[in-house]
């Protein structure tokens, strides 16, 4: 609503001028707040640029553009110059009443217009590894994807949620190798737990329930099949401890994804061959290579290693290819902080498979820093590990209510820009006072609702 009243008012400006000022270019025509509401709703500063081309003085410069306004529509109160040539607009007090009536009337409507009308957009956002809960920056990606679809819904996008499940790779294994060692020490057996596995309490409790269900009887099995039951067992579990996680956060998707549907469809293969078929493959070193630099990219990728294994960004490949395959007029990726260098070789890609890489846009999220009393925190008080998502609204439900709980998480989380790092700051979350943005809000809406 605001950039549609600073575009009538700039549009105003602009005609203004070019009756004023047939001859001069128009320049474009900024509207800004005033840090002090005394100096109207809107400044604007184009007589100073315009004062310098034409050699005459800003003031006179902005009085013939005010002279020149025309206030027919209502919307301009005043406009008045101020200082070396400012232009200070107040809107009028009775299109604002107007608009509050609108508020009161539209409610939830106010403000939805379609400008995207009906295009499809897909949204695929926090996407982790099933291989434990999820983190803080896990929530601040749902908070920022969800709000995301929520405005491209507003405004007439058709928009798809959707959470791809990296359930087939290294990391997946890695959870189905921790797991085989609790399991194994729980049992009685002297195995030493993997130097990269996961050895958060949950995995021991993962261990347990099985032991509970199946006894001895996974560790009769034959080890291949039983480390291939404990990955499916393992992403299983988590997937549902993140979805229960993340439907508290009150965030729904759509689209549930697998990794390992993807491989076990055959797209990776296709997608290699079609790839062979236009001449973006090599071999060398024993490894097959694609030649992103063609796109962009700063060097090569590997797309299938020595021992025939994929790389990860193969699945990757034949994800993204289906998706435009389902008929998404855009995809928008939210990934985390350590996924920038992989932006170039996956657009690279899809250029590569003949789709205009315009089409494909990647958000990353930055980094999270939980601040109590001045002071970073790393560890859960409750576990002593690192703080999960369902940790932080534990903490603020300790102190108010927990619907309001994710209210703060959600807000804190998308009231900095998502490209740079935030400072959760959680004694201002819970604070019960206007510093608290939250607070502040409510507050305004509770004084709005007492007089409508």
């Amino acid at each position: 609503m605001t950039e549609k009243i600073k575009e009538r008012i700039a549009r105003t400006i602009e005609r203004a001028i070019d009756k004023a000022m047939p001859e001069v270019q128009i320049p474009k025509v900024r509207l800004e707040r005033p840090r002090d509401e005394r100096f109207g709703d809107l400044a604007c500063a184009v007589a100073l640029e315009l004062a310098s081309r034409i050699k005459t003085q800003p003031r006179k410069v902005a009085e013939e553009i005010v002279s020149h306004m025309d206030t027919a529509d209502g919307l301009i109160e005043s406009a008045e110059i101020a200082g070396p040539g400012f232009i200070n607009i107040r809107l009028s007090k009775t299109w604002l009443q107007d608009l509050l009536r609108q508020i009161a009337s539209q409610r939830e409507n106010f403000g939805r217009w379609d400008l995207g009308r009906g295009e499809k957009i897909q949204v695929e956002f926090v996407s982790t590894n099933p291989t434990g809960p999820l983190n803080v920056v896990n929530g601040r990606a749902a908070s920022v994807g969800d709000s995301l679809v929520n405005i491209l819904q507003a405004v007439g996008y058709e928009v798809t949620r959707e959470f791809y499940i990296n359930d087939a790779g290294g990391q997946a294994y890695r959870l189905a190798r921790s797991i085989e060692a609790r399991y194994q020490q729980l049992m009685g057996n002297d195995v030493p737990f993997p130097e990269d596995g996961y050895r958060g309490e949950y995995v021991t409790e993962l261990a347990e329930s099985l032991i509970q269900e199946r006894g001895d009887e996974l560790a009769k099995m034959d080890e291949r099949k039983r480390l291939e039951l404990f990955r499916e067992i393992g992403c299983a579990r988590m997937i549902e401890w993140q979805k229960r996680d993340l439907e508290r956060f009150r965030v729904f998707f759509d689209v549930w994804s697998s990794e390992k549907a993807i491989r076990d469809s055959g797209k990776p293969e296709m997608i290699l061959e079609r790839l062979r078929e236009k001449g973006y493959l090599y071999e060398k070193e024993g490894a097959v290579w694609f030649r992103s630099t063609d796109f962009g990219d700063d060097k090569d990728r590997v797309l299938i290693k020595s021992d025939g294994e994929y790389t990860y960004v193969v699945p990757d490949i034949a994800y993204h290819y289906n998706k435009f395959e389902r008929g998404f007029d855009k995809v928008i990726d939210i990934w985390g902080p350590d996924h920038y260098g992989y932006i170039a070789r996956l657009k690279a890609a899809v250029q590569a498979l003949g789709i205009d890489p315009e089409r494909l846009q990647i958000m990353i999220v930055q980094m999270v820093r939980l601040i109590r009393a001045g002071q970073s925190v790393k560890m859960s008080k409750r576990r002593g590990e690192f703080i999960t998502l369902a940790d932080l609204l534990d903490e603020l439900a300790e102190t108010v209510d927990e619907r309001f709980a994710v209210d703060v998480a959600r807000f804190f989380f998308v009231m900095r820009s998502h490209s740079t790092h935030l400072d959760f700051d959680m004694d201002l979350a819970i604070s019960q006072a206007n510093d608290n943005p939250v607070f502040y809000i409510q507050y305004a809406h509770a004084r709005i609702c007492s007089i409508f």
